[in-house]
């Protein structure tokens, strides 16, 4: 799953798929391993695997859940030391009810980025509110997908929506496929999900011309990505592939790009028309949010129709 640090058949992008909505998994996108090229599982896969010899699956999902929010708790610590120490505003988090301080988060710290009790971030807390905002248009009882599904919002879409997860790792989603190959037919998806994922994709024209595919006429892609707001344009360099120069050019090891202010541009040229949402100034304080964070509402243009 693409994280913070954070997609097919081989055939053609605008081919027809006959492919259910309720999608088995899929290993599409990647080649076979050779039994003798096998990987050797990590130490995390290995204790896994022994506690599931031993407890319940729940058990196991239990304490595999605990022990990241552990580990997400104890790099936050680390990563900020000095930040119970400073003064901090009472914020409340929309997605699990919390209300007090929030932790830093990210690299460098974000100072009251991340909820302590469901772990979500500013970007999560936001879409949370869109959800809140569209919600019988574009979630109830509507056909999602949701590309690399955050745990903190996944819950509450499952319940609300014909709810369909994908990921390009394919470990714990319904569906593993890149973004730029998406294996339903065209016109079949209500609403289609991608918070920071565009930067990880290969080409991301490709993936929006994918998303504009498969989405009903009226459906709605809601879409977020990390822009440098001083930039007229994305900065992208193909030729830059070592995850240290990648987190020097891109900021992260597994970004491709850094978008700037063209980024409306680049969803215009894939056939959509492009709304903003944003939250007011006083719920971004609420909420603690990140000022000026933006998500991405587009549709396919029914002139291009």
């Amino acid at each position: 799953m693409f994280d913070e640090r954070k997609p097919a058949p081989h055939t053609s992008p605008n081919a027809p798929r006959a492919v259910s909505l309720q999608p088995a998994r899929s290993n599409a996108g990647g080649t076979q391993p050779r039994p003798d090229a096998a990987p050797r599982p990590s130490a995390r896969s290995r204790v896994r695997h022994t506690l599931r010899q031993v407890l319940p699956e729940a058990a196991v999902s239990v304490i595999g859940t605990t022990l990241v929010k552990a580990q997400v708790k104890a790099s936050s610590v680390l990563g900020d030391p000095m930040q119970f120490s400073r003064a901090s505003l009472t914020r409340e988090c929309p997605l699990c009810g919390h209300r007090g301080r929030f932790w830093s988060y990210g690299t460098p710290p974000r100072s009251e980025a991340m909820c302590p009790r469901c772990l979500s971030l500013e970007r999560h807390r936001l879409l949370h509110l869109l959800v809140d905002a569209h919600q019988p248009a574009a979630f109830d009882g509507r056909h999602v997908l949701h590309f690399a599904p955050e745990g903190c919002i996944r819950d509450r879409l499952a319940r609300i929506s014909r709810y369909v997860t994908a990921d390009l790792s394919g470990r714990g989603v319904d569906l593993q496929c890149a973004m730029e190959a998406i294996p339903f037919p065209d016109g079949t998806i209500d609403t289609v999900i991608a918070n920071h994922v565009l930067e990880h994709v290969d080409d991301d024209l490709v993936a929006m011309r994918e998303v504009h595919r498969v989405l009903k006429p009226g459906g709605m892609a809601i879409l977020s990505v990390p822009i440098v707001h001083g930039w007229d344009e994305t900065y992208e360099d193909r030729t830059i592939v070592a995850p240290a120069d990648r987190r020097t050019h891109f900021g992260q090891e597994d970004h491709k790009r850094m978008y700037g202010r063209d980024f409306s541009d680049r969803l215009r040229r894939a056939g959509f028309v492009v709304e903003v949402f944003r939250a007011d100034p006083a719920s971004e304080i609420r909420y603690g949010l990140r000022r000026g964070d933006q998500f991405f509402l587009a549709r396919p243009d029914a002139a291009e129709g």
